[in-house]
């Protein structure tokens, strides 16, 4: 009975020092996003009958400026290498003027597609040297997305094929501040582009948001950082 209650200690123990060196914090974060979307119309230009315009002509949209929020985890034992992980609703569109008659041309007035997204994000997270403010890093990720609401107002057969669920690359910088707290504020600046296009006939159309991010991240104290553990002082020491 003894040996068993050592081995089950021993296991416990083990497991609640692996775990305090493989979480290393987590956070919450709100953002402002900035995003839109880029058509191009295949077909020639047909000064009769205006086919290139049809179902959408070439252009850029105006950007669509709104908010998002979300959660995260950061893991890893690793000092200057991390993985994050995110629950993030985050809201993505594109303002358009859509276009009424090809010749004279005729535009509607401003009006947006819009998407609100739950998104599952995950990145690799280096960080640099730290400075006298804080620390600068970078990181590089996916978002795995799911459209819960959606407000088609202008291309609506093209908008129609934008699917429910998809995967898009993400890359960001960010600076985590300097605190004597175990709370690190931080900013991020992200850019998210659409990996794969929607083909709609003779239509390609993709997206693209940048998010600026404002956030907090929680600390605890990590077994590496005990003032008993041995520290590596360079190779000089």
């Amino acid at each position: 009975m003894i040996k068993k209650l050592s081995f089950i200690f021993t296991l416990v123990y083990l497991s609640f020092n692996l775990n305090a060196q493989f979480f290393r914090g987590v956070g919450i974060f709100a953002g402002a996003t900035m995003s839109s979307h880029r058509y191009i119309n295949k077909l020639p230009v047909d000064s009769f009958y205006f086919t290139h315009t049809q179902p959408a002509p070439s252009h850029r949209s105006a950007e669509y400026f709104s908010w998002s929020v979300g959660i995260l985890g950061e893991f890893l034992k690793y000092q200057n290498f991390r993985w994050q992980t995110e629950l993030e609703y985050c809201n993505k569109g594109a303002v358009e003027r859509p276009l009424i008659y090809p010749w004279p041309i005729i535009r509607g007035d401003k009006t947006a597609n819009t998407f609100g997204k739950i998104q599952w994000n995950n990145f690799a997270k280096i960080f640099f040297t730290e400075g006298y403010r804080g620390t600068p890093y970078i990181m590089l990720g996916a978002r795995l997305e799911y459209i819960m609401r959606r407000s088609i107002t202008a291309y609506p057969t093209v908008m129609a094929a934008v699917p429910k669920i998809t995967v898009t690359p993400d890359v960001a910088v960010g600076y985590e501040f300097l605190t004597y707290s175990k709370i690190k504020p931080f900013v991020e600046l992200h850019y998210n582009p659409d990996a794969m296009k929607i083909q709609v006939g003779n239509v390609t159309e993709w997206g693209r948001t940048f998010e600026l991010r404002l956030g907090i991240i929680y600390r605890p104290k990590k077994a590496l950082d005990d003032c008993n553990a041995p520290r590596y002082h360079g190779s000089n020491y």
